[in-house]
């Protein structure tokens, strides 16, 4: 009996686990990233500046408008038709 519930149980994880395609662990790694990169941004104009490069380097090259690209590029990467 209990055998049955764990091979159910299983069957259940892998059933919600399958959904996640490439595409779309891909696209959640690229909002991930922006975010990242984003909140460095933000700490780096509040003082701390883990980045040795020029506030204006960094405003150019990594701050909020790479965040954006990222984001924008994880929406295209998206999966148009999920599985959910």
């Amino acid at each position: 009996m209990a055998s049955i519930r764990r091979r159910a149980k299983k069957s259940d994880i892998d059933r919600q686990l399958s959904n996640w395609s490439k595409r779309r662990i891909a696209s959640w790694s690229l909002f991930g990233l922006a975010a990242v990169v984003a909140i460095q941004h933000l700490v780096a104009h509040a003082g701390w500046h883990p980045i040795p490069m020029s506030m204006g380097w960094q405003d150019v090259l990594i701050g909020y408008p790479m965040a954006i690209g990222l984001g924008i590029i994880g929406g295209i990467v998206m999966d148009p038709n999920p599985r959910v």
